[in-house]
């Protein structure tokens, strides 16, 4: 039985959900196959506390056992460079690599891709020749490293030229594919509805759409009488937003199923293009006027004016709004079973019941010899022993608890050789994680192909483990002397910590860089790695606190330590050195990257002072400097940054004259 992969960044994302939704429902009983679905963020993931701990899924799928991989590339890519995507795959490819959505430039590679200019063409065609639109905006997302951003563009202005529309800067909106960018950017362009020229907005996605139309609504406009709006995805939001949203409907589950076709036919050993097409086609609703907005019925239409079947209101969504009732009452259950501290023998004990009530058909609990601990910033290792503590199936306990276990090793074999099971179909890893610690690993075979209310139930039943673990530790030692050393532990590591942080904008301060920029130019000299250190201090902040006072200057330092923690990478050490003047210390990056930064830099700093009520939008100079093993002095690297930085000052400060 061949065994497949499928990596996803998040799947309470729609679009990757509808994805990996469209790959399992390839992988049906009758292939001989079994799908391994893993939700792993990224490795360092920043956004939550703990996020991060889900790349342990893509360190488990680096197992011996598994013969090809899959991955859904465009989501990674909205999140991080593809300098880093590669990086982050290189260790995969000595398997067949599936890209969904995107090229990747290895040698064992195949992937789909909509081909979207077809259907930008018609809908440019549809709005000039059915609305009468002659000045056309686009919500574009070119600047984050997806490849979908830019060709969605590309196929945009190509449209507009093959009408013999001129395509004009000023009526771009940069919005990163994300809803709440496209709201604040629009309302940061327009001031007031006068200052909108544009007769219509085409959208590389319905976040956007939505987003921009909701900001130009907020500004008195009507849509769509002033200004249509069209998205791209036909995501199931696009049927419920007020005005309901005209788009193009990217046939996301198709391109699930059509990569999962692919990577079938190469493990049977037959000859496939590398490239897989899927054609996308426009969706007519209220957005751009096709359809009146008093219309309830959930009308659209295709490009030749034909009413089509609204593909998210259908026949089965009474159905599905029942099973999710019957998904809350369940989610009920077990958090009442969860509640009561319980050992992990006893838990396990009534997994088989707990099983059942999560619509799984199995569930194999695999746990390390000792817990192991991650920060956000460590590289996640998985030890080369595991133990499988219990294996369910079909309602039965193949195997009991047991204190011990049956060893394996994950490197080659997430569960023990000597399991057999002749279950196919889609399978889910997920990490056994609480905080910064990790116990071990689970995979459960899901009922059905609701993979969010899945890791919903996952959640549960992890923190549960979790617990009983620990509970069932606590019953073995003293419980009071173990609390107060946890106690002067946590005590000792919070002062060391807040000795070396700002206290203004919760970066490092000039200590705490100093200390841990040093150690980490030795460790990179040592490793043979170069990279880059960069002074950056903010433009006119006397200026500011002169105008404004100190007060609004303290929230513009703030919001300027948080362009920049964001705007480098997680891996990088950012630092407050005195006043507004800051350090960044980037291992692994060359020049070649710093313009990448700089755009990062620029929009963040638009969205992040509208978000904080800033009077003013920020900017602020930048000077950079390499390091190589060999020449890696921190004070001189900071120098030579700083006379960059102030070169860079005067330049602005004549462009100004």
């Amino acid at each position: 039985m061949k065994r497949i992969a499928l990596f996803v960044h998040n799947l309470t994302v729609e679009y990757s959900l509808t994805i990996a939704q469209g790959v399992a429902s390839y992988f049906n009983q009758d292939k001989d196959v079994k799908l391994v679905l893993a939700q792993t963020n990224q490795p360092f993931y920043h956004p939550g506390l703990y996020g991060y701990q889900y790349w342990t899924s893509a360190e488990l799928l680096k197992t011996e056992d598994i013969d090809l991989i899959m991955i859904v590339t465009s989501a990674y890519q909205t999140f991080i460079s593809p300098e880093e995507l590669i990086d982050f795959l290189r260790p995969f490819t000595k398997k067949p690599i599936v890209s969904i959505a995107s090229d990747l430039p290895f040698d064992n590679i195949h992937y789909t891709f909509c081909d979207c200019e077809k259907a930008y063409d018609q809908v440019i065609d549809h709005l000039i020749k059915k609305h009468g639109c002659k000045n056309i905006g686009f919500l574009s997302a070119a600047a984050t490293s997806s490849k979908e951003g830019s060709s969605r563009l590309n196929a945009f202005k190509k449209a507009l030229k093959n009408h013999k529309l001129e395509y004009n800067p000023d009526n771009e909106i940069e919005a990163f594919f994300i809803r709440e960018a496209a709201f604040n950017i629009t309302l940061n362009k327009y001031k007031s509805k006068k200052d909108v020229k544009v007769d219509a907005f085409v959208a590389a996605n319905d976040l956007m759409a939505e987003g921009c139309m909701k900001a130009l609504q907020s500004l008195g406009l009507k849509v769509p009488k002033d200004v249509k709006i069209i998205g791209f995805d036909d995501t199931v939001r696009a049927s419920f937003t007020s005005p309901s949203l005209s788009t193009i409907n990217q046939n996301i589950a198709a391109q699930g199923y059509a990569a999962a076709e692919v990577a079938h036919k190469i493990l049977l050993g037959e000859k496939v293009p590398r490239k897989t097409s899927i054609f996308a086609e426009p969706v007519y609703r209220q957005s751009c006027g096709c359809v009146k907005t008093n219309n309830t019925a959930f009308t659209c239409f295709n490009q030749e004016g034909n009413p089509v079947e609204n593909h998210n209101i259908n026949s089965r969504t009474i159905e599905e709004y029942t099973e999710s009732s019957k998904d809350i009452v369940a989610i009920y259950s077990l958090i009442d079973t969860f509640y009561t501290n319980h050992t992990l023998q006893e838990l396990f004990n009534s997994l088989t019941e707990i099983t059942s009530q999560m619509k799984f058909e199995s569930m194999a609990v695999v746990l390390y010899e000792k817990p192991l601990y991650f920060k956000k910033s460590d590289p996640i290792i998985i030890p080369d022993k595991a133990f499988l503590r219990v294996y369910i199936e079909k309602n039965q306990q193949i195997i009991p608890y047991d204190e011990k276990g049956i060893e394996t090793n994950p490197h080659k074999q997430l569960i023990p050789e000597s399991i057999k099971s002749t279950l196919r179909g889609t399978f889910i890893v997920h990490p056994i994680f609480s905080g910064e610690k990790q116990y071990g690993y689970l995979i459960v075979k899901p009922s059905n192909l609701k993979f969010q209310m899945h890791h919903v139930y996952l959640k549960l039943i992890i923190n549960a483990i979790a617990n009983a673990y620990d509970f069932t530790q606590a019953l073995t030692k003293n419980e009071i002397l173990s609390t107060k050393n946890e106690k002067l532990l946590k005590s000792n590591q919070e002062l060391n910590f807040q000795n070396s942080i700002d206290e203004l904008t919760q970066v490092l301060n000039r200590r705490g860089f100093m200390d841990k920029a040093e150690k980490e130019l030795k460790r990179a000299a040592k490793a043979g790695q170069s990279g880059m250190v960069f002074f950056a201090d903010m433009d006119g902040l006397k200026k500011i606190n002169d105008t404004y006072g100190h007060r609004v200057g303290d929230l513009a330092i703030q919001t300027e330590a948080r362009v920049l923690s964001d705007a480098f990478r997680t891996t990088d050490i950012v630092g407050r050195l005195s006043g507004d003047e800051f350090a960044i210390l980037s291992t692994g990056i060359t020049k070649n990257y710093i313009s990448t930064i700089r755009s990062r830099i620029e929009q963040l700093n638009l969205i992040y002072s509208q978000e904080a009520g800033l009077p003013l939008t920020l900017s602020l100079s930048l000077g950079n400097v390499s390091f190589t093993p060999g020449k890696a002095n921190l004070d001189t690297l900071l120098s030579k940054a700083d006379q960059k930085l102030y070169k860079e000052k005067e330049l602005k400060h004549a462009s100004r004259q």
